[in-house]
């Protein structure tokens, strides 16, 4: 179970994603390369931010020892995937637009502190 706070923030990761994803294509005359190269930056923050939620949420009622447990292997587990993620775009992707790439990364990380500012 993934609690409502936390979907509001991975709302928000994809909200941003989707905003640089526009933003790529205008800035880029209509380049479908920069889009997605700003859609897979932003995947490569979603998806291990998906899994870190499912990871670190998948327990309610558990001593707080167990909860700070499931929380530091979430962040291990994530920070593993975003790195090889991001690698395997890096790699794959020959014609990849890396400013591209990077404005979908931190336009999805920056979701994490957005979050944290706005309560809705």
């Amino acid at each position: 179970m993934i609690y409502s706070e936390v979907k509001r923030v991975l709302r928000l990761q994809a909200s941003l994603v989707g905003l640089a994803v526009v933003v790529a294509l205008l800035a880029s005359a209509g380049s479908v390369t920069v889009a997605v190269s700003a859609l897979l930056g932003g995947l490569a923050v979603l998806a291990p931010a998906l899994v870190y939620a499912r990871i670190a949420y998948a327990k309610r009622h558990v001593a707080p020892a167990a909860l700070i447990k499931a929380h530091f292997l979430a962040e291990a587990v994530k920070f593993c995937l975003t790195v090889l993620l991001s690698g395997a775009v890096l790699a794959s992707f020959k014609d990849l637009s890396v400013v591209g790439f990077l404005g979908g990364f931190f336009a999805a990380t920056s979701g994490y502190g957005f979050g944290l500012l706005i309560k809705n």
